[in-house]
């Protein structure tokens, strides 16, 4: 996509005027190299779980309402199958991708969903937000109420259920069906927070892996009135492009349904888009506005202690605040103690029993310095991590400008933060190892 053209749709999301809308493409386990879609994995899944033949469990795992129909075949329950999907989805709980993390820095108001995960809730939890969930009950059970929606606020909704009401779940064909015709009746309705954005002439959609070769697109997006408002941007993977049916459906979403097909990975055009909105956007105005302090993170986020050389000080709050953009906490010296004597009596209890990382910041004017307390605080830092597991990470050494490396440092994979995309990685490494270390703490309650 040129840069131009993401500009101008970084200018249509700030004002409020494009809807993200996300399929089921990109709804993926974070831990997953494959990248494969949670409704397939669900698929095999319930094939699994009536010990279907390999042949069938291939022939089905791409079609998630096929699977479920042959496992109702085979329990006859529906209540079984929900309850199956259910616990299916929440095993995966508040982990997100990077994918999701960068689209959650952009000021969306509105995320449309066809999965019924939490991987965009949790990203913009992460981003310091606070997400209105809601979703679509076609068997009429009541939706959490929503309020206007903002920048800070955004809301989320489920289309096709969510997994925390497994009788709202769309999972088999029958189910499908029930759903458009309540859809079609209006009966629930959708809410109104929800319609009112979508009504409006003006407001786009941006579709990310949406699968508009399923058949039912055409009546659901009649239905929700997203045939008249401008001209839409649908982005598939390759696998679509090169279906047998693509020109009937690009030619179907064309002239006055007006929806712009492209072929691209979705990661990097997210990862693009955000770092097009950066470079737009003033850092108070991306920090949430006003000039004041960054939005408080969630509670639950990781925190990390910054060791550094006090004349990197400010390249030091600059990469807290990019830091904390990405969801992780910052410990602050609130009280300058880290200047004074009293620093030596509270650095064994900040790092000990306050911080979940280290990041040891190394610059020229680090290797300089022959005294600092920044040693002492490395020195705390190594005697913490020979006590932890040998997957787990607790100090996380990083170099500015490619600078050489401390001695003391020389046995920890070393990460260069010069650019964004070394401040990308460095907040990948924490989130993924902190969501190992939830997922650890959930195995053992």
């Amino acid at each position: 996509m040129e840069k131009r053209e993401l500009r101008s749709l970084v200018e249509r999301i700030k004002q409020g005027k494009c809807v993200l809308v996300l399929g089921p493409r990109v709804a993926v386990r974070p831990d997953d190299p494959d990248r494969r879609p949670l409704d397939e994995l669900l698929a095999r899944e319930l094939l699994k779980d009536i010990n279907a033949s390999d042949a069938d469990v291939e022939a089905a795992a791409g079609n998630l309402r096929r699977a479920a129909d042959q496992y109702m075949r085979s329990q006859g329950d529906p209540f079984m199958l929900t309850t199956f999907a259910s616990d299916f989805y929440a095993a995966i709980g508040d982990a997100t991708t990077d994918f999701h993390r960068d689209l959650a820095q952009l000021p969306f108001q509105l995320c449309i969903s066809a999965a019924p995960d939490n991987l965009m809730a949790a990203a913009f939890r992460a981003a310091g937000k606070k997400p209105q969930e809601s979703h679509y009950n076609f068997s009429g059970g009541k939706a959490p109420a929503l309020s206007q929606s903002t920048e800070q606020t955004p809301i989320i909704y489920h289309l096709f259920g969510h997994y925390q009401e497994p009788s709202s779940l769309v999972l088999t064909e029958i189910d499908l069906i029930k759903f458009l015709l309540a859809i079609i009746k209006g009966v629930p309705p959708m809410p109104d927070q929800v319609r009112g954005i979508l009504n409006d002439a003006g407001v786009s959609c941006l579709f990310l892996g949406f699968g508009f070769h399923q058949w039912y697109l055409r009546v659901l997006l009649e239905v929700m009135n997203l045939y008249k408002t401008s001209r839409g941007i649908a982005f598939e993977d390759r696998d679509f492009f090169t279906r047998p049916d693509r020109a009937e459906v690009v030619g179907f979403f064309s002239g006055t349904r007006r929806i712009d097909f492209r072929e691209l990975e979705w990661e990097g055009f997210a990862r693009e888009l955000r770092e097009v909105y950066e470079s737009m956007t003033p850092k108070a105005d991306a920090a949430g506005g006003g000039g004041g302090p960054a939005p408080s993170l969630p509670h639950g986020a990781p925190i990390a202690f910054v060791s550094y050389a006090s004349e990197d000080r400010e390249q030091v709050e600059a990469l807290a605040e990019q830091l904390e953009a990405r969801g992780i906490n910052v410990w602050q010296d609130k009280q300058d103690l880290r200047a004074g004597q009293k620093w030596s009596k509270v650095l064994r209890s900040v790092l000990e029993d306050q911080v979940h990382y280290v990041i040891v910041v190394q610059t020229a004017a680090m290797l300089k310095r022959e005294e600092g307390v920044f040693y002492k605080e490395i020195e705390i830092a190594r005697e913490r991590q020979s006590t932890m597991r040998e997957d787990m990470t607790f100090l996380i050494p990083v170099t500015v400008a490619r600078c050489p490396i401390l001695p003391t440092l020389g046995e920890y994979h070393v990460i260069d933060i010069t650019e964004t995309a070394g401040i990308d990685q460095l907040a990948k490494a924490i989130q993924e190892d902190w969501q190992k270390r939830a997922a650890r703490r959930q195995a053992v309650a």
